[in-house]
């Protein structure tokens, strides 16, 4: 009887071992099933909204152009225009829009001047429909475009004048977060230009007469529309909120007017170095500014006179950025090279003129100052650099050279 029961128990023992210890075997079978490579999805749509549909979007902003005239005594600030614009969208790939814009300053050689501006474009966004069908996009403003321009420019620079052109235009937009907006274009303009003025100024016309001319133009600020405000927004994605950024190089966004009468540009590269982990960083900067003129008439009738004016400045800054100490401690943000900043500086300026307003002068500052500012790197590949000081000048005082020299300037470019 015992000997049956053991035997009964092995059996049952070896069953519920059985129950614990399947086995498992796996087999491959080839599939007639093709697979189709998953698309590419943009890391950044949150933050570029593009697939978020929008028909409608009213614009404020700055613009940047090229500068027409400038020289160290001349603090005009016609190169940044301020503008309020609509685009509608027609279809997918079409849009219409209208702009208006207003400049102005101080030029030390003319009293105050500026230009009112009115513009009227339709733009192809050629790669909109692509989009829309593999959707990595939506019926929206943010794409590539190709854009035909009606414009007219009223005001005062050095005379008064009055400027009408048609142009085409290959650009970009890109709207960011809720309110953000960014623009970068190039054109090529049919234009006629109508100034009054001094006969002797009229006859050196600033080449802005010609009827050919590339412009480049950079936009920038705010967007308002029929698109739903999207919370918890990814703002560390653009701003790399906790990245340690050790150096950076900037190339400032180049400005380009070109004409048979008239060229103008500048280009500026800069360098900034923290110093190990402080606040505390290195920014030198370098940037070129170049102007050719050519009259037909100046200083002999029939004569065709051109003169070419150039600019080099450099910039030494010892940088402390205010709040990010606070910022790091408090977990709010990184150990970069982004915020508000306070800095001594070193500026070296040589300006060297042939026009009419300066004809065979050169004029050189050293000056010592201070300045304050702020500047953000975004998406870890574009920068906004606001600031402004004032330099005492180091050399020896004449008719051709200033005391004191001041700035504001706005920069955007790419951080390489």
């Amino acid at each position: 009887m015992r000997l049956l029961f053991f035997v009964l128990f092995l059996c049952t023992f070896q069953v519920s071992v059985a129950q614990d210890s399947v086995r498992v075997t796996f087999a491959e079978e080839e599939s007639g099933e093709v697979f189709v490579k998953q698309r590419f999805v943009d890391r950044y749509e949150n933050v570029f909204m593009t697939k978020v549909p929008t028909r409608h979007m009213l614009k404020l902003g700055l613009s940047f152009t090229p500068n027409y005239i400038f020289s160290v005594e001349n603090t005009a600030n016609n190169t940044t225009q301020v503008d309020a614009g609509y685009e509608y969208k027609v279809l997918p790939s079409w849009s219409l829009g209208a702009e208006m814009g207003v400049s102005g300053g101080w030029g030390g050689n003319a009293g105050p001047e500026g230009l009112i501006s009115g513009k009227v474009y339709g733009r192809w966004y050629y790669d909109m429909r692509r989009r829309i069908r593999e959707g990595t996009g939506s019926n929206n403003f943010t794409g590539n475009f190709l854009a035909v321009i009606g414009e007219r420019q009223w005001g005062k620079e050095i005379v008064h004048n009055q400027l009408k052109r048609i142009g085409l235009e290959f650009g970009l937009q890109r709207r960011f977060l809720n309110r953000g907006r960014l623009e970068l274009g190039i054109a090529l303009y049919y234009q006629d230009y109508r100034q009054d003025g001094d006969p002797l100024l009229l006859a050196y016309e600033f080449g802005k007469s010609s009827r050919i001319a590339i412009a480049s133009r950079t936009s920038m600020g705010l967007a308002f529309g029929d698109w739903k405000r999207q919370k918890n927004q990814p703002f560390c994605e653009i701003l790399r909120c906790d990245d340690f950024v050790q150096q950076l190089w900037k190339l400032q966004w180049p400005t380009v007017y070109l004409s048979t009468d008239y060229a103008n540009g500048n280009i500026g590269l800069g360098y900034e170095r923290k110093l190990k982990s402080s606040p505390f960083s290195l920014n030198t900067q370098f940037s070129v500014n170049y102007l050719r003129i050519v009259s037909r008439d100046y200083p002999i009738l029939g004569a065709r006179h051109a003169s070419n004016d150039y600019q080099l400045q450099s910039t030494l800054h010892l940088r402390y950025y205010t709040d990010q100490k606070r910022a790091v401690r408090q977990g709010m943000g990184g150990n970069n090279l982004s915020g508000l900043y306070v800095a001594p500086y070193l500026h070296q300026l040589f300006y060297h003129s042939e026009t009419y307003f300066g004809e065979g002068k050169s004029k050189r500052h050293l000056g010592l100052g201070a300045s304050a500012g702020f500047q953000q790197v975004m998406f870890g590949s574009a920068f906004i650099d606001i600031s402004a000081g004032l330099s005492h000048n180091l050399l020896e005082i004449n008719k051709n050279s200033r005391r004191y020299l001041g700035y504001f300037r706005m920069g955007f470019g790419l951080a390489l």
